[in-house]
C-alpha cells in the first residue's frame, strides 16, 4: 500500500533511505511514532495551563522529527504552533491544536503502515 504523498512526503524517506538505508529510514520512522505521543502531550499541556514553554519545546521537536520522516503537515502545523507560543499568544496557540492533532494524527497512521511494510 503506497503512502499518501499529501501526507507524508515519499522523498523525505527516500533521502533517509539514501543516507543509511533501509534500517535508519525505519529507525527514524520509528523514533517519530514513538515520541511523537510524548511531544503531542507537551503540545497539548498548553489547553489547560497558560505556560507555553513546555509546549513550545515540544513543538519545536515535534516540527524537527516531522520534517525528518516527511510529515509536512505535521512539520508545517507544529511550526505555526512553536511561534504562536514564542509569541506568548496562548489563544492563537489553542486554536492551531485541532489542526495539529488531525496531521499527526494522519501522519502516524501512514508512517505506522510504513514501518509494518518496510521503508526499503
Amino acid at each position: 500500500m503506497p503512502i499518501d504523498p499529501d501526507i507524508i512526503d515519499p522523498a523525505a524517506l527516500e533521502r533517509l533511505q539514501e543516507w543509511g538505508g533501509p534500517s535508519l529510514a525505519n529507525e527514524i520512522v520509528k523514533l517519530f511514532l514513538d515520541h511523537g505521543p510524548s511531544r503531542m502531550e507537551q503540545i497539548l499541556s498548553a489547553v489547560d495551563g497558560s505556560d507555553l514553554d513546555v509546549p513550545e519545546r515540544g513543538a519545536h521537536s515535534l516540527k524537527s522529527s516531522a520534517a525528518n520522516v516527511g510529515a509536512l503537515h505535521v512539520q508545517t502545523a507544529a511550526s505555526e504552533l512553536e511561534l504562536a507560543a514564542s509569541d506568548g499568544d496562548l489563544e492563537r496557540f489553542r486554536g492551531l491544536i485541532p489542526d495539529l492533532e488531525q496531521a499527526y494524527a494522519q501522519a502516524a497512521k501512514e508512517l505506522a503502515v510504513v514501518l509494518e511494510e518496510g521503508t526499503g
